[in-house]
């Protein structure tokens, strides 16, 4: 049976470690309908992105990094991302500890999930269907193929068309929603510490550490 943490691994590298664009409070958001076609030929090329720079054997690891790197900017919001996560902490925390979160909570994508790939053992990536699910928003299922012949994950991603750009605002993967694991996380992380933010950023500054200890 294939290893559960593979599969997450995997799935966090082509969704953006477990992220989720949710509107926050105060926050406008512009959506228009979504195109179920323009939402798979969307979700297919980031998943081959990913697949490509996972897979490459001719790129140094900060290369892979900062490749990785480039996916998030081309096709997420991290800012509206992990103001998300934390929910209403954000607004307790101090201009400095906001912007330190922001630096950490970045860095913590890229490195912790792009330190792990070593764990791609040739999987593959294919769209297979796609639905409206609202007026804003279009579910796009994918396939990810295991070269054992073993069963497929199926990995359902959601397509909100943000002020004319695409963006993933959630995935599930086998049923599990990652930016829920995510949030529920960072959450008790605040709750034990009062709801302030300091507590979780130790808590962040140690994990960077650890990704980076030789």
């Amino acid at each position: 049976m294939k290893p559960f943490m593979r599969l997450v691994v995997l799935a966090f590298a082509l969704s953006i470690s477990n992220l989720v664009l949710f509107p926050v409070s105060g926050q406008a958001e512009s959506t228009t309908a979504v195109d179920q076609n323009a939402a798979s030929k969307f979700i297919q090329i980031l998943g081959d992105r990913a697949i490509s720079i996972i897979a490459s054997k001719t790129i140094t690891k900060q290369q892979r990094n900062d490749q990785f790197k480039q996916i998030l900017s081309d096709s997420f919001d991290l800012k509206t991302i992990g103001r998300f996560v934390i929910g209403r902490s954000w607004n307790s925390a101090t201009p400095e500890q906001q912007a330190e979160y922001m630096k950490l909570f970045q860095e913590l994508v890229v490195k912790t999930y792009g330190d792990r790939m070593t764990l791609y053992t040739g999987e593959g990536f294919k769209v297979v269907s796609q639905r409206d699910e609202s007026e804003q928003d279009v579910i796009v299922s994918s396939n990810i193929t295991h070269p054992d012949g073993s069963a497929p994950t199926v990995i359902d991603w959601r397509v909100r068309n943000h002020s004319g750009k695409l963006g993933v605002i959630d995935v599930v993967v086998e049923g599990v929603s990652l930016s829920v694991t995510q949030r529920q996380e960072y959450s008790a992380v605040l709750q034990t510490n009062g709801g302030q933010i300091e507590g979780l950023l130790a808590l962040m500054r140690q994990r960077l550490q650890d990704t980076t200890s030789p």
